[in-house]
């Protein structure tokens, strides 16, 4: 069954959510949410939404690239990051949780949120493209 290795590829990885939001409304949040240069303007997001078979999760970059089979060097501090931007998305409404200690509200504060209004004023960049699907 493709779907059943698909899901046991994914285990271990990201943080499974409910949508609460709009899916595109989530994605281009996660955009504007990272580590960021103020003085060049450039905005890396840390996390990114990945929809498979029904099932939505967001999920750190470095997590994807493991995923993708290249070195994985997450750790303690990358969980932590991807695990305060899911308890902001949670806060805002835009998700739900199931999952049990996730939420990390001492490091909100620390994670940079671009607010909307500046978005044209950055530039993002990307660690991670997760592709579309390729007809044929």
């Amino acid at each position: 069954m493709k779907g059943s290795r698909i899901m046991s590829e994914l285990k271990g990885y990201g943080v499974e959510v409910k949508l609460v939001s709009d899916f595109l409304v989530i994605k281009e949040t996660l955009e504007r949410i990272g580590i960021a240069n103020r003085k060049t303007c450039v905005i890396t997001p840390s996390v990114y939404i990945l929809h498979k078979q029904g099932t939505y999760y967001i999920i750190h970059f470095k997590e994807l690239l493991a995923l993708d089979g290249f070195k994985r060097d997450i750790n303690e501090t990358d969980i932590c990051r991807r695990n305060a931007i899911i308890s902001l998305l949670s806060n805002w409404g835009m998700v739900t949780i199931e999952e049990e200690g996730i939420y990390q509200k001492e490091l909100e504060e620390q994670i940079f949120v671009l607010p909307y209004a500046e978005k044209h004023q950055y530039k993002i960049n990307h660690k991670y493209r997760i592709s579309r699907r390729r007809n044929g």
